[in-house]
């Protein structure tokens, strides 16, 4: 095994954690991202209900 290792660059293997650690920070970006959409859409329609109360009730 070491003897296929001490054959690669070590630059190579310096590149694998980066890797790593972008592919972790794009995942988590993308859910945490996906989570804001959801709450954004959530409160939207209950302050679009909201209004549309309020509308029908200064409009009567």
């Amino acid at each position: 095994m070491m003897k296929k290792l001490t054959n690669v660059s070590p630059f190579l293997l310096l590149l694998v954690p980066v890797f790593v650690v972008m592919l972790i920070a794009f995942t988590t970006n993308g859910n945490i991202a996906g989570n804001e959409d959801n709450l954004a859409k959530a409160n939207t329609s209950a302050n679009s209900s909201t209004i549309a109360k309020a509308a029908n009730v200064i409009l009567k």
